[in-house]
This record gives C-alpha cells, structure tokens and sequence, in this order.
C-alpha cells in the first residue's frame, strides 16, 4: 500500500483512443485508462464496451438439473451450498442437510458420495465449503474443520482452521486462503461503528501455516448492548485464479490483484461507479430485519438503533472465470432481493464489458467457461441444483 502513496510520475496510458461522436463530431471517454505507479498497474474501466445490452447470456433452462436427473435420496438436496466442477467434467455439491459431498457425471448421474453426520474422518457437522485443490477436494465445516479428499473420495486427512471462516481458495502451487470473517463480541470500552481488519494467511494442504499476505477490511458493524451489522454495510471479498489473488473492500467498484506472495500488482476499478443511498432505501432496510425480529428479541434494540452506511456497497460477491474475467455480483440488500440479480464483468485486461443477469431464485457457486453452476429454488423452495448454459457473443 505505502508505494502506492510514493511521490512517483505516473505514465498515461490510453488502451483506446478517443472516438468521434457520430451525431455531435464530440468526442467520448475511451474504454480503459492504464498507468503506472511504482510498478503497479492501476486500471480504470471508463464505460461499459456492451453498452446497456449484454452480450453474454445465461439461459436459465438448464442443460443439467441434478434433482432431475435421476430418483430417491442422492438427487433430493436440502440446504445445498456449494457446487464445484472437477477436472474430469463430473459436478460436486455440498448438501448440508445430509451432510454428504455428492458426485456426479457431467450428465447428472450419481456416481458416489462422502460424509455423514459425525466426526470421525470423511463425517460432518454442518458442512459449509467445498473446493476443488487441483485434482483434491476440499471440504470444510462451519467451525473451521477442513477435510482434504482424494478424487476417489477416501479421505487423506483432516485440520482445523478459524471458525467463521467464509470460504476457501485454491492457490496453484499447493496453497489454500481461507476467506476471513472475524467474530466481534461485545467488550468493554467498545461501542458505536467498527470496522476491524480480518488477516489473509496462506495455508499449504497439511494444514500449516505457510505466511500471513496482509489483512482484508472487516465488516461493518454496530456494537452497542449486541453487536448488529451496519445497515448497507460494507465488506470485503476473496477470490482466486491460478496463482492470483484478488481482494476487494465493496467501499467503491474495486478490487486489488496480488501475487502468490501478497504483493499487489494491479489495481482494477470503475470510478465514478454510482452508489448512492437514499432515506427510503435504509428505511426499509430497517423495516425488513425489524420485522423478523419481535419484541423481546435481544437483537431488536440493535436494529433500531443502528446506524446505516453512507452508499451502498459496490458488490456482494467475487468470482473469477478460467478466462481471467472478474465477476462481481451486485449487491443487494434484504430489503432489495425481489430486484433482478446482476453481475459486473471485467475482462482480464480490466476492460468493462457489461453486466449479465441472473435467473429468478437462482446462486451462483462457480463459473466455467460455458456454464454457470449454481442452485436453483423452485416455487415449492425445492433446491435444484443445476448447470446453466453461458453464451459468450
């Protein structure tokens, strides 16, 4: 961070140059502006190449739908979370309710699963996460215990990292970054709006430390008898491609590109990027939790008095595409979930190309070059776990 804020010049780079309006002979921004500062690319995306069209479409038919695909328990899910693609094309999901990992073949034939309730070696509580580690699987519960397992699904070993951790992230090369969520309980002197750091530690497939790569901004958050979230609060997010790591703070449409070793290399952002929040939009944001929350509840007296941040977040999500494309899910809050769901993409170069929309009830878990996976909920809220054609015009 200290060498981006060195006294240095800068070189401009325009990756396109300016047009001539066909109607005006005015010119508009070019696409992309490129610089250079203290051997750090910094990227701005300008204007959307689309346009407001889209150019990439998901078909919300699915071309597999694994709850469909065949019978009995192994194609019913309940609180199926995360759905991965291995290298041989078949499909993995992590289904909570039966605390199993399933696999099946492209085409949605069951081929096997692993777990069951317990905890011994190859059983779950509360399985969260799962994750493809190369050819090895990654799965891992809501308290930290991570499960390393062979493509023949026999289990090679388990280790414990931080609870609350989010998510997990392959790096290339044999390392694992978990996503970080730091728990803040109410102690005394600490009160009003916080917003604590989270660390990024590299972790290598036994479970040991490799090295701590710098930090995250944590969530905001309101600590005053309990401690609530900020309404519209902000966050930070995780992804990873190959040996990058990307890691945004949603304060504005932006994310930082770092090497296997925590160095920053580039910068991605849109500026300008509107977030503006409106008295309406926050209040009925409040109206939302307090109505679920009722009288006598501990958390009430938090909702009511907790504050709500000055815009919106940028994005709710990050993920990154086998091409080098950022996506980044727009966000939404609770209050907004019955708006149409959208993603941001950036091109591997930065370049803006649009966004994309997303099928009613449908979650995105991983993106491959031609599909979506993901979870789709029918009116009945039966999960479907399914892959969804993408088109790349």
């Amino acid at each position: 961070m200290s060498r981006l804020s060195s006294p240095v010049c800068c070189s401009l780079l325009l990756i396109l140059p300016f047009l001539p309006s066909c109607e005006d002979g005015e010119t508009v921004p070019p696409l992309v502006i490129q610089r250079d500062s203290a051997g750090i690319q910094i990227v701005e995306a300008m204007r959307p190449l689309w346009g407001d069209s889209s150019l990439w479409h998901i078909d919300p038919e699915p071309v597999v739908d694994l709850t469909v695909t065949g019978s009995g328990p192994d194609h019913e899910f309940h609180q199926a979370r995360s759905m991965k693609q291995r290298p041989d094309g078949s499909l993995m999901i992590a289904d909570t309710g039966s605390e199993e990992v399933r696999v099946f073949s492209a085409s949605g034939e069951f081929q096997g699963s692993l777990g069951g309730s317990g905890d011994g070696p190859g059983e779950f509580r509360s399985l969260y996460v799962i994750e493809n580690a190369a050819d090895t699987l990654l799965a891992m519960e809501s308290d930290g215990r991570v499960t390393v397992v062979a493509p023949d699904l026999t289990v090679v070993r388990t280790f414990n990292i931080a609870p609350l951790t989010l998510d997990l992230h392959y790096v290339d090369g044999g390392a694992i970054l978990p996503e970080p969520r730091a728990l803040v309980l109410p102690q005394a002197g600490l009160a009003g709006r916080i917003r604590r750091p989270d660390p990024l530690v590299l972790f290598d497939l036994e479970g040991e430390q490799i090295d701590s790569i710098g930090e995250t901004r944590g969530p905001e958050l309101f600590v005053s008898g309990g401690t609530v979230g900020v309404f519209f609060g902000k966050s930070s997010h995780v992804a990873t491609m190959g040996r990058r790591i990307f890691n945004g703070a949603n304060d504005m449409m932006q994310m930082q590109e770092l090497d296997a070793s925590g160095n920053l290399v580039r910068i991605l952002r849109v500026p300008g990027y509107p977030l503006d929040l409106s008295d309406a939009q926050i209040a009925a944001e409040r109206g939302f939790f307090l109505d679920r929350s009722p009288p006598g509840s501990p958390f009430r007296q938090g909702f009511e008095d907790a504050p709500a941040s000055d815009t919106r977040p940028a994005y709710d999500d990050i993920l990154v595409d086998p091409s080098g494309a950022v996506w980044l899910q727009l966000f939404r809050g609770e209050s907004e979930q019955d708006r149409p769901q959208e993603w941001l993409v950036l091109d591997a170069d930065g370049t803006w190309l649009g966004n994309v929309g997303i099928p009613d009830r449908f979650t995105i878990s991983d993106i491959t070059m031609d599909a979506v996976l993901g979870v789709w909920r029918d009116e009945l809220d039966v999960q479907h776990p399914q892959v969804l054609r993408l088109t790349r015009n």
